[in-house]
């Protein structure tokens, strides 16, 4: 993932990614620097470095006349988000007194748009355990790319593990030998399986059935019964596999 992108992750617009880093290599400098170093027009820039000033990204100051801009050190990126997850966690108990759920009804929700797709899976690192997965890798690698990258950081925590079938190809056994471990499981499918347009992951009481060409949608299912039938699938199909 590219510096743009891991901020973009973070929370920031693409534009307002491109001033900070651009605002990171000036220095301290004024707003129409850094307009022409981000290649964003004056005005707009003006207004997205008072955006970046609300979130902590830069400080402003007065020189004579002159109204600059500094970028905070990126460290204290990290210590605003660590303060940020305490307090969080602080309030979490009430928060979660107030999420209020129909137990025994099933929970269907539709995500529209390929930049809204990863939000359904975002749901797998609040539930924890197992993930099963069915996919092609190239397309579903491409369209659930936050995912695939968040998956990294947590491969080694033995509150996650999952299981995953792709494609057999060449491209498929590199990403298994770069990916595998003890918590982390890759086999792969006969080529009259896979591939088709569609990714199924299930996890907790969730199945996330994804198109992921052309129209990009994810439908996710909230129901015991429909995520164990769908687990006894993929356990069906994870027989059959090829380590």
């Amino acid at each position: 993932m590219t510096t743009p992108e891991t901020l973009i992750s973070l929370g920031l617009e693409p534009k307002e990614a491109s001033i900070y880093i651009a605002i990171l290599e000036l220095g301290e400098t004024t707003v129409a620097d850094i307009a022409k170093k981000s290649g964003v027009k004056r005005p707009t820039a003006y207004v997205i470095l008072r955006s970046l000033e609300s979130k902590g990204f830069v400080s402003r100051l007065i020189k004579g006349k002159k109204t600059l801009f500094s970028p905070e050190h990126p460290r204290k990126l990290i210590t605003e988000a660590e303060i940020r997850l305490k307090e969080l966690n602080e309030i979490l108990p009430q928060l979660e007194s107030l999420f209020h759920t129909e137990e025994g009804r099933p929970r269907v929700m539709i995500y529209e748009g390929k930049e809204e797709l990863d939000r359904a899976y975002d749901e797998w690192f609040v539930v924890k355990g197992e993930l099963v997965y069915i996919g092609t890798l190239k397309l579903s690698s491409e369209i659930f790319s936050k995912t695939y990258n968040k998956l990294k950081y947590i491969a080694q925590s033995p509150e996650f593990s999952l299981r995953e079938l792709i494609d057999d190809n060449d491209e498929g056994r590199k990403y298994a030998k770069e990916v595998s471990s003890s918590r982390r499981l890759v086999r792969f499918l006969p080529k009259e399986v896979l591939p088709f347009e569609a990714d199924i992951g299930i996890f907790g009481n969730r199945v996330l059935i994804t198109s992921v060409k052309k129209d990009y949608f994810t439908v996710s299912v909230e129901s015991k019964e429909i995520a164990e039938a769908f687990r006894k699938i993929f356990d069906t199909l994870w027989g059959i596999a090829k380590e």
